[in-house]
This record gives structure tokens, C-alpha cells and sequence, in this order.
């Protein structure tokens, strides 16, 4: 059975080494397959962007033969626009004016819904502060009434002097209570009609304050309507100034000028749309090999996590190694053990045989002195060996200490890798989820930058400014793929051993459980 096991075993292990080697080869096979594929898309993507550009010149000539005829017929449409526009201005006067007096207007209704409410206010208070105080004289009056039904009653009766008297304080003090809890009820309807004043005029405030901010928005609102007619006027009277000095300058060369600088405005927007191409292409291929670097990474926090998993199964080894070795140690100290239990045994059969022999063989011998001698050398002997065994026990427990520092070094060590293993791995995964949120929001910063005006000729340098930039950038993310592709084929030619290896151990393990 155990050479069946261990032929199966071994069985196993070579099937595991053969899938090793062929999972290497694979990997290293699509790696070449990877770079293949890399050429040959930079390859498309080039020819790409080649007819592209060619696409983006086609497509700007024939705007600008649109644009022409879109003149003649914008030169056309010209009066009826400004027609509408001066229609549209005098409805949108109207529509303020309107608008300025319906707010007038409801304005006013809300100052006399105001004060409406202010005056509901203080009559609800006014005739609640009236109940209250018809209900506290009713009150003093059935008090009254008992008090009075009382001295009448005790009139009748016979009473000291000095009783009466203290119910005539009594009477007194209720008397001077009462005045003294009306005056309080008095002065807590003055607070409660001076807190409903109060909050009326914050009401009041606060729509004031409401009244001022809008006054405020329609005097800003007016005063850049005024500067944006002024504006619009100064331009007006600055192209008339300088059509006059035209029209005055007897040495204008006419259409020729503006011919030529027509010719360079349309040199420089071709420029512009061959910069824009390249730039969107480079741009786009950027993307895609930070989405690969980003594969790459997450790649990597998978295999530091399973190196995390081999430093597990490298100290589990350690420690059945040390078990073995330990159980071993046992083996052989419960075999010493019981060769001296039968060495004791022996012993005491040859003292327990020692009298009866001396007694049958007394005649024989007539000295006693060497066995006493050989007795004796005997006790020495046994007490040298008892010292002995002290001695090897201590040694034991100092090194079974030792070996328990040792072990608790070893955890410690061993805890202090897998946490930094794990920093590691926490590390990568937020590299991959920095490069997520830029890649989310740097794209939008990148399109905003994409789309300069043709007009202007001098964001024709700072796109070729960001072109430059983002080729470099470019060439630095293809070194940082070589590397990551570098690291990735030396750990996966490392994980490949460690998985095989991790398969012996296992295999091992369980055919000496069996």
C-alpha cells in the first residue's frame, strides 16, 4: 500500500511539474503574442491616424466651401435677423416693464397681507390676554365668595380675638397675593403683545431685506445691460473708424492683402487640424496603455497576495519540520527511558538475588571484601549518572527555552512580513484606484484643452507644446510597461516553482499521514 501511495504521489508530482512547464511556456507564448499584437496595433494605429488626417483636410476643404456659400446666404439673412432682433428687444422691454409692475404689485399685496396678518395677531392676543383675565377675576370671585361664606360662618361661632386677627391677616395677605399675581398676569401680556410687535418687525426686516436684494439684482442687471451696450458700441465705432481710414488710404492694396492673409489663416488651420489629429491619437492610445498598466497592477496585487500565501506555506513547513524533529526527540528520550526502567529492573532482581546467593554461597567464599567494593564502586557509579541526568535535564529545559525564544522570533518576523506583504498589496490597490479616479477626471481636463478657437494662431504652439508633453509622457508609460512586464513574467516564473513545490509539501504531508 505505502509504495502504491508514494507511486501515485510521485505519479502526481510529475504531472504537476509537466503543467508547470507547459503553463510557463504558455505564458511566455502569449507575452510574445502581447508584443506581436502591440506592434501591430501601433502599426494600424498609425496608418490610422495618417488617413484621419487626410479624412480631417477633406472634410476642412468642403467647410470651406459650405462657408462660402453659407456667407451669400448669411448676407441675405442679415436685415431679417436684425429686424427680429429689434422686435425681440422691444418685446423684452415690454416684458420688464410688465414684469417690473406685476412685482410692484405683489409687492404691495404682501405688505397688506402683512399687515393683515400682524393685526389678526394682536387681536387673537388681545382676546385671549381679556379671557384670561375674566377667568382669574372669576376665580378671585369664588374665592371672595368662600372667604366671605367662611367669616360668616365663623362669626357665628365663638371665636377668640386672636384667631379673628390671623384671619384677618390671612384675608389681607390673600388680598395683596392677588394684586400682586395680576400686576404679574399684566406685565406677561405686555411681554407677550411686545414679543408679537417684535416678530413683526423682523417680518417686516426680512422683507424689506428681500425688497433691497432684488433692487440690488435689477440695478446690477441694468448696469451691465449699460456696459455690455457700451461695449457693443465702442466695437461698432472702432470697425467704422477704421473702415473710414480704409476707404481714406490711397496706398491700401485692397483684396491682395486680405487675400494673403486669408491664405495663412487657412495654412495655419490646416496645421491646426493635423496637430489636433495627432494629438487625439496620441491621446487615445495614452488611455490604452494606462488601462494596461492599470491591468498590470492589479495583476501584481494578485501575485503579492499569493507570495503572501507561499510565506504561509513556507512557515507551516517550517513548523512540521520543527514537530518532526521535536516527536523524533521524544521517540528517542522514551527509548532511553525504557532501557533504564530495564536496566532498574535488572538491578533490583540482582539485589534481591544478592542474599540469597551470599547465604548459599557463604561457605564458598570466605571474603566479603570485593563485593563490598564492587557495591560500592556500583553507588558511586549510580549517583554519577543521577548527577549526569540532572545536568542533561537542565540542559534540555535551556535549550527547549532557547528554542521557544527562537520560535517566538520566528512569529514575530514572520507576522512583521505578512503585515508588510500586506501594506504592499494595500499599497498597489490604491495606485490602481489613483489611476482610476484620474483616469476619470483627467479626461474631461483633456477635452477641455482638445477644443482651441481656429481663429486664434497662437494655439497652434501650445497644442504642439501638449503634443510634446504628451509623447514624453507616452514614451515614460511604455518604460513603466516594459518593467511591469519584466516583473510580472519574473513572478509568475517564480509562482509557477512555488505552486509545485506547495504541491509536493502537500503531497508529503498527506503519505506520511497515510
Amino acid at each position: 500500500m505505502e509504495t502504491e501511495a508514494v507511486s501515485n504521489l510521485r505519479r502526481q508530482l510529475k504531472e504537476a511539474e509537466d503543467e508547470r512547464r507547459k503553463a510557463a511556456q504558455y505564458g511566455l507564448h502569449i507575452l510574445e503574442q502581447q508584443n506581436e499584437m502591440q506592434n501591430q496595433l501601433d502599426q494600424l494605429r498609425s496608418e490610422l491616424s495618417t488617413k484621419t488626417e487626410k479624412f480631417e483636410q477633406d472634410k476642412y476643404s468642403l467647410q470651406r466651401e459650405v462657408e462660402l456659400k453659407n456667407r451669400m446666404l448669411e448676407s441675405l439673412s442679415f436685415e431679417c435677423d436684425a429686424l427680429k432682433q429689434q422686435q425681440n428687444m422691444q418685446l423684452d422691454k415690454q416684458q420688464e416693464q410688465l414684469e417690473r409692475i406685476h412685482g410692484q404689485e405683489i409687492s404691495q399685496l404682501k405688505n397688506k397681507l402683512e399687515k393683515l396678518k400682524a393685526d389678526l395677531d394682536e387681536t387673537r392676543l388681545s382676546e385671549k390676554q381679556l379671557k384670561h383675565k375674566v377667568e382669574h377675576q372669576k376665580a378671585v370671585i369664588n374665592a371672595k365668595s368662600e372667604e366671605l361664606h367662611m367669616m360668616s360662618e365663623r362669626v357665628h361661632e365663638t371665636m377668640s380675638s386672636e384667631v379673628l386677627n390671623l384671619q384677618i391677616e390671612l384675608t389681607e395677605l390673600e388680598s395683596v397675593k392677588a394684586s400682586v399675581e395680576e400686576k404679574m398676569n399684566e406685565l406677561q401680556y405686555s411681554k407677550e403683545q411686545l414679543e408679537l410687535a417684535n416678530s413683526n418687525l423682523r417680518n417686516q426686516l426680512e422683507r424689506l431685506q428681500g425688497e433691497k436684494e432684488e433692487r440690488e439684482k435689477e440695478i446690477v442687471s441694468y448696469c451691465n445691460a449699460l456696459e455690455k451696450a457700451r461695449e457693443a458700441n465702442q466695437a461698432l465705432q472702432g470697425q467704422l473708424d477704421h473702415a473710414l481710414l480704409q476707404a481714406l488710404d490711397p496706398t491700401s492694396k485692397g483684396n491682395s492683402l486680405f487675400a494673403e492673409v486669408e491664405d495663412r489663416r487657412a495654412e495655419m488651420e490646416r496645421q491646426l487640424i493635423s496637430v489636433k489629429v495627432k494629438y487625439q491619437s496620441l491621446q487615445k492610445q495614452h488611455a490604452f496603455t494606462r488601462e494596461q498598466l492599470q491591468r498590470m497592477k492589479l495583476q501584481m496585487a494578485t501575485l503579492l497576495q499569493m507570495k503572501g500565501s507561499q510565506a504561509e506555506l513556507e512557515q507551516l513547513e517550517r513548523l512540521q519540520s520543527m514537530l518532526e524533529q521535536k516527536n523524533g526527540e521524544i521517540e528517542d528520550l522514551l527509548m532511553k527511558v525504557r532501557q533504564l526502567e530495564k536496566f532498574k529492573n535488572l538491578y533490583e532482581n540482582m539485589e534481591e538475588s544478592k542474599p540469597s546467593s551470599s547465604s548459599s554461597r557463604s561457605g564458598e567464599f570466605e571474603d566479603g571484601y570485593y563485593t563490598d567494593l564492587l557495591q560500592m564502586k556500583l553507588e558511586n557509579s549510580n549517583k554519577e549518572t543521577e548527577t549526569l541526568r540532572n545536568e542533561l535535564s537542565l540542559q534540555r529545559m535551556k535549550a527547549l527555552y532557547e528554542s521557544q525564544r527562537v520560535l517566538e522570533v520566528e512569529r514575530k518576523l514572520f507576522a512583521n512580513e505578512r503585515h508588510l506583504q500586506v501594506c504592499q498589496s494595500e499599497n498597489m490597490n490604491l495606485r490602481v484606484m489613483l489611476d482610476e479616479l484620474k483616469m476619470k477626471y483627467e479626461p474631461e481636463v483633456g477635452e477641455q484643452k482638445i477644443s482651441p478657437p481656429l481663429e486664434n494662431g497662437g494655439q497652434v504652439e501650445s497644442l504642439l507644446n501638449s503634443q510634446n508633453l504628451a509623447r514624453k509622457e507616452y514614451m515614460l508609460v511604455q518604460s513603466d510597461k516594459a518593467a511591469m512586464s519584466v516583473l510580472v513574467h519574473t513572478l509568475s516564473l517564480d509562482f509557477f516553482p512555488i505552486m509545485a513545490q506547495t504541491g509536493e509539501k502537500s503531497e508529503c504531508h498527506s503519505s506520511s499521514l497515510l
